[in-house]
């Protein structure tokens, strides 16, 4: 067994594995399991809180406790001391470099164009669900 990779995943990953299964679920899967360490920062948490109460998503109160409780028992919390503004164009996105770049993860999983753009900062790779799954598999569990 390899290393355990170290990861920030985006909400719309969350949002994604919990409304609607698939590649995204897998990758839930794996942190359910430990076999990933994911982190979160206080303003990524109050984000996703943000987003799974948006009423386009018809999620019930139930589920959108399910998924906040599964972050927050699932994924470390930091505080990142770094303000990172890479990203213009959706300031917020920055929030999840600032959480790897605390956190020393190696990636940031996300479905967000303007983080997938950068591919790479310092030492964190940007990379969509099915890229981590491969490069996870690859590398073995």
């Amino acid at each position: 067994m390899g290393k355990v990779k170290k990861v920030v995943i985006d909400t719309n990953v969350f949002i994604s594995g919990f409304g609607w299964g698939g590649k995204p679920d897998a990758l839930l899967t794996l942190l359910k399991n430990n076999q990933i360490v994911c982190y979160f920062s206080p303003e990524i948490f109050e984000e996703l809180k943000r987003v799974v109460s948006y009423p386009k998503l018809k999620f019930t109160e139930s589920l959108q406790n399910k998924i906040l409780e599964f972050v927050f028992f699932n994924c470390k919390l930091v505080e990142p001391k770094e303000h990172i503004t890479v990203i213009v164009d959706d300031p917020d996105d920055n929030r999840f470099l600032e959480c790897a770049v605390e956190a020393n993860a190696e990636f940031v999983i996300s479905g967000d164009p303007h983080l997938l753009r950068i591919g790479k900062y310092k030492t964190v790779e940007i990379v969509d669900v099915d890229k981590f799954l491969d490069i996870f598999s690859i590398e073995g569990d």
